[in-house]
């Protein structure tokens, strides 16, 4: 079976320039939830009628047809229709809330019973903006919003905009529909009131939901991220406030692990078992390992951290990192493009750029890797067991070999063999009872 995604709404309601479908939800595009969703149902080929300003881009998601004028749903269905194999469905581009298990066993209702028309419907608390559903003896006719008196006004029961069709019964039927309405526009769901062999299937409100406005897209995230979190509880993993925590879709978390609130992970993020995950962390397109602990507010991005690590408070790992086995890296650590080999220690106030870093190296506070020389970056690389006094720079490109001690405060501009003494300073002058005069000397003036 085929299906039909309308995307040639011009997002008016949302009062941004940019086309709803293409907002972010949860880590993917509306659009894209939409074509997943269709992928994961088994539809075979999937057919998107775009507008001239879109058109380019929803190119990437499936065949694309154009619909010039907008004159309505109905005409968007029929541009459509020649590419159409068999029976298909309709869907509205922005219906992101609507699951690959409801669509399988509603097109199963619909093969089964063999007819022309199914469309599903919810019941819902408030049908505002929606349209409603009219039984009557000789069918079932779909009452818009603007074109509905009182009495309808009070149903509950409303249209979701996605219908199952036969393709003859498309080809005879959408022709037909006229827009004597008040928009003056080409309904597709009064394609309903021509169908003898029509019928209903309820499935949950949520998954009818649209997204028209600003509020609406808001509604639908939360609703999303309400199902994200909890698919992920179900596989054992802690969150201490679901509310206040915000995971992407393809996040993949291990069991046991304990996500505290305001945290973001975003992205294709993958975080192992036993993990802690505090208070305000931002984690995106990250590779986590077992049993890492990410303190508050650290900010994690494209980086990988294997097991038995502990970063932050307060760091922040930019892109291109691999922090090895128990590694940490305190707060106020700032680290780039960089290799931390194995129990390497970074405990606080220190950028680490454009580096390698060996095992058992102990990085002191103060100590800036200078790897910008104002046109290009360039590499430090530090030995195994060497030891980094507080304050140090360390002027790249340069070589720190194995066992090396760098005293404090020194400024490291050439490569050190093993087992060196580094040391830059100033020598010390201590010139005793010089304050005495030299608040003498003020006082007498």
């Amino acid at each position: 079976m085929d299906a039909v995604v309308l995307a040639a709404g011009k997002s008016s309601r949302m009062k941004t320039s940019k086309s709803k479908i293409f907002y972010d939800l949860c880590g993917k595009s509306i659009i894209s939830h939409i074509v997943d969703t269709l992928k994961n149902s088994g539809f075979e080929k999937i057919i998107i009628a775009a507008n001239k300003e879109n058109e380019q881009e929803l190119s990437a998601f499936g065949s694309v047809v154009v619909q010039k004028i907008q004159n309505g749903t109905a005409k968007a269905c029929e541009l459509a229709l020649p590419y159409i194999s068999d029976d298909f469905l309709v869907i509205n581009a922005d219906s992101a809330l609507i699951t690959p298990y409801t669509l399988k066993i509603a097109r199963e209702f619909f093969l089964t019973k063999n007819l022309d028309c199914l469309l599903l419907v919810a019941e819902v608390d408030d049908p505002t903006g929606y349209g409603r559903i009219v039984k009557h003896e000789s069918g079932i006719r779909i009452i818009e919003q603007k074109d509905a008196n009182d009495d309808i006004l009070k149903i509950s029961l409303v249209s979701s905009g996605i219908f199952f069709l036969k393709k003859d019964f498309a080809l005879t039927n959408l022709p037909k529909i006229d827009n004597n309405n008040a928009q003056g526009e080409y309904y597709l769901p009064d394609l309903v009131k021509f169908a003898k062999n029509c019928d209903l299937f309820e499935v949950e409100k949520d998954e009818i939901l649209g997204i028209n406005t600003q509020k609406e897209y808001s509604n639908v995230r939360k609703i999303m991220q309400k199902r994200i979190i909890e698919a992920h509880m179900q596989n054992g993993v802690v969150f201490i406030d679901p509310d206040t925590t915000y995971i992407d879709i393809n996040v993949q978390i291990g069991q046991d692990t304990l996500i505290y609130p305001n945290v973001h992970i975003r992205k294709n993020t993958k975080i192992g078992k036993n993990c802690i995950i505090d208070t305000g962390c931002i984690i995106d397109s990250c590779d986590i390992s077992d049993n890492v602990v990410v303190k508050p507010y650290s900010v994690l991005t494209g980086s990988v951290i294997q097991e038995n690590c502990s970063i932050g408070p307060f760091s922040h790992l930019r892109p291109d990192n691999v922090i090895k086995k128990n590694v940490h890296i305190g707060n106020f650590v700032e680290v780039k493009k960089s290799i931390l080999d194995e129990n390497t220690k970074a405990s606080h106030l220190s950028y680490i750029g454009d580096a390698i870093v060996g095992k058992n190296v102990n990085v002191g506070a103060g100590t800036i890797t200078c790897n910008y020389d104002g046109y290009k970056k360039h590499q430090t690389i530090i030995g195994d067991n060497v030891f980094i006094g507080s304050d140090t720079q360390l002027v790249a490109p340069v070589k720190i070999g194995n066992d090396c001690l760098i005293a404090a405060g020194t400024t490291v501009t050439k490569d050190t063999p093993p087992f060196s003494l580094v040391l830059s300073r100033v020598p010390q002058q201590v010139k005793e009872n010089w304050v005495i005069e030299y608040r003498k000397r003020h006082e007498e003036k």
